[in-house]
Formats: C-alpha cells, sequence, structure tokens
C-alpha cells in the first residue's frame, strides 16, 4: 500500500463544507497504454444507446446533468456558459461527434463520466506536490489547460497543490493530464453536497473495474469526502 495516497490528502477549504462532496479514488501501478478498441467500442456503443433513448429531450432534463448544474449555480457559476465537463461529454456525443481519443486511462474514465454524469478529474500523482486542498479559485489565478489553452480559475472550484491550481470540473491542466509514463493517479468526481452515497458507490465501483480491466492498476485508497 503507497502510504502517500489516503484520502487525508485530500482538503475542502471551510467554505465549501455545505456545497460540495467528491469521490475520491488513488490508484497505482498503472500501464497505461494507447487507445484501444474495446475501449472505442464501448464509447460508440454508448453514445448510440444515448441518442436512441434520449431522443429530441434537452439535456437540461436529465436528473444528472441537473445535479452538476446546479453545483455550479451553488457556486456562482452559470452552468450554461462555463458547462460541467461531464455534460461537454454528453452534448458532444448527441451531436454525433466523436470522442476524443487519448489513452486507454483517459478514454475509459471519459466513458464513466458520460454514463454517469460526475464532471471527473484524473491526475498524474507522481506530478502532484500533497496535500491538495479544494478551494475557489482566485481572479488572478490560471493555468495552461490540456488543450494548451489559458483557463481562468475566478470564482470557479479548482484543486491546489504545492505547485498552483492543477485541475477543477470543467477544465484540467496540462501539468498533471495522464500520460503513457503515468504509473499512480488520482481521480476525483465532483457533486453537490446532497449527492446520494449510492451514486457516488457506483460510479466509484466503475472507475476501479475500468483501471483494473484496462490498465492493470490497483487501488490504493478510495472514499467520499466528506464521508
Amino acid at each position: 500500500m503507497d502510504p502517500s495516497q489516503n484520502l487525508h490528502q485530500i482538503q475542502f477549504s471551510p467554505s465549501l463544507d455545505e456545497i460540495l462532496r467528491v469521490g475520491v479514488v488513488f490508484l497505482n501501478s498503472l500501464v497505461v497504454h494507447e487507445n484501444s478498441p474495446q475501449v472505442r467500442g464501448s464509447i460508440d456503443a454508448f453514445g448510440e444507446e444515448l441518442r436512441r433513448t434520449i431522443g429530441d429531450r434537452a439535456p437540461s432534463e436529465l436528473e444528472t446533468v441537473a445535479r452538476s448544474r446546479r453545483l455550479y449555480r451553488s457556486i456562482g457559476l452559470d452552468p450554461t456558459k462555463d458547462r460541467p465537463s461531464s455534460e461537454k461529454l454528453l452534448r458532444r456525443v448527441l451531436q454525433g461527434r466523436p470522442l476524443p481519443v487519448v489513452n486507454d486511462f483517459v478514454d475509459s474514465m471519459n466513458l464513466i463520466s458520460l454514463r454517469f454524469q460526475f464532471p471527473l478529474g484524473f491526475y498524474d500523482w507522481d506530478r502532484i506536490a500533497p496535500p491538495v486542498l479544494i478551494r475557489m479559485g482566485r481572479p488572478d489565478e490560471s493555468y495552461r489547460g490540456i488543450g494548451g489553452e489559458s483557463v481562468s480559475l475566478q470564482g470557479k472550484l479548482v484543486l491546489v497543490d504545492g505547485e498552483g491550481p492543477f485541475g477543477n470540473p470543467t477544465r484540467d491542466s496540462e501539468r498533471t493530464c495522464i500520460l503513457a509514463r503515468t504509473v499512480r493517479a488520482l481521480v476525483v468526481a465532483f457533486a453537490p453536497r446532497d449527492t446520494a452515497r449510492a451514486a457516488f458507490d457506483e460510479a466509484i465501483h466503475e472507475i476501479v473495474v475500468a483501471a483494473e480491466h484496462h490498465c492493470g492498476a490497483r487501488v490504493a485508497a478510495a472514499g467520499l469526502i466528506p464521508s
């Protein structure tokens, strides 16, 4: 067991205690492969299922989408302008557009985010200087996004380590992204404080199963904060 990977490494700003709940999974022994036909096939099949079952309904009519939107509104963000990453994936699939192809780990986590509509952040633990604090972003804060863009963090939920901000539920940073050389990872699922434990438990279970199956991962720790 890796002693550095435990739930005590994730802390909340007191201002978020009544607003936010996160599911956390620490993984090690990852072997990250290039994208496989199996993962892409699962994503394509689920996309077809979503288009068939959702039909002409707007994404905002889905309870799982409304859940993430409620979190954003609780901190003063307009989720129609700064969409949760999970909703962005859903809208892309409903438009018949393929999801980005990155690697087996990222692609399988995107599928879980799409299925359960939890915004997920997944980070290379060896590129993080713990502990990690989740707080509100400040006016002068930003980071370089995975696509190379500058991501403003003012008024947004952010994950911060000893080197500064590195993640939020909309766009993550280039500094801590999952690469082929990643061996240890942190996965965070964001939701409002009143989200049922059962919903988190199901998503956490699927995160673990996918990481074990596609990347041979081992679970160092998993749970909810607050518990």
